[in-house]
């Protein structure tokens, strides 16, 4: 039978070793067995393989600014055919492994623009640490960064991405801001405007000349001395 029948309620159909053990998935009215089985959700399996293929490409651009389905695949331990099933495209592996890049950044973010260590630690010392962490995150990674950048004119989804992971960064520096400034850490201002220009600053520490800074090294710590007085308390609201 190679679909439903629209007289009957339902079908059903496996997918072999994707399927859950010992279950079946029920094809909808009119639905065919193939798009049936196109509903079926991706098993764990799938999931850490293509988990890997994304890991394995940002590795390969990460060391030689460039990566081919070969390369990928035998750094994950699969086939080009696996590599093809899960990204199919070359713009669909470098937007996954860019996307990825993105969600560690927003997560140096939340390290460390937090209220609790503000209050731990203070301004100065969070200014400083953040902008040591963020100038470390795009050295690291340059090279993805430079990929997604010149295939962004060009490609949607990454343009996407980008901008997704510009907006959900924007309300993380806008909350620690807000949380910054009711704790009396953070100067007054527009929460919005402080945080709209923190971001632009850390967006300029992806720059080829603060690249690879030393501990000390007197141009990273100008740029946290910015971050510092874009801040901080001016002299009459400091308790």
């Amino acid at each position: 039978m190679s679909g439903c029948s629209r007289s009957s309620t339902e079908h059903w159909a496996t997918r072999g070793s994707a399927a859950p053990a010992g279950k079946r998935w029920k094809c909808k009215r009119g639905e065919t067995v193939s798009e049936s089985v196109s509903r079926i959700p991706e098993t764990r399996k799938a999931q850490r393989t293509r988990a890997r293929l994304v890991e394995a490409t940002e590795a390969e651009i990460s060391e030689s600014g460039f990566f081919t389905a070969e390369r990928v695949a035998a750094r994950a331990g699969t086939s080009v055919a696996t590599f093809y099933s899960h990204l199919p495209t070359k713009d669909a592996a470098l937007t996954a492994a860019f996307g990825g890049v993105m969600d560690a950044l927003v997560a140096v973010v939340d390290e460390h623009l937090s209220v609790e260590r503000l209050l731990d630690r203070g301004l100065e010392v969070v200014s400083k640490d953040f902008v040591a962490a963020c100038l470390d995150f795009f050295t690291a990674r340059s090279l993805v960064f430079r990929c997604a950048l010149a295939r962004m004119p060009e490609h949607r989804p990454l343009r996407e991405v980008y901008r997704a992971h510009e907006s959900d960064a924007f309300s993380r520096y806008t909350r620690f801001v807000e949380l910054g400034q009711a704790a009396g850490k953070i100067g007054s201002g527009d929460p919005e405007t402080l945080a709209r220009t923190l971001l632009v600053l850390s967006q300029g520490l992806n720059n080829p000349l603060a690249l690879g800074l030393v501990d000390g090294d007197p141009l990273g710590e100008q740029l946290a001395r910015l971050v510092l007085v874009l801040l901080a308390p001016k002299i009459g609201e400091r308790g």
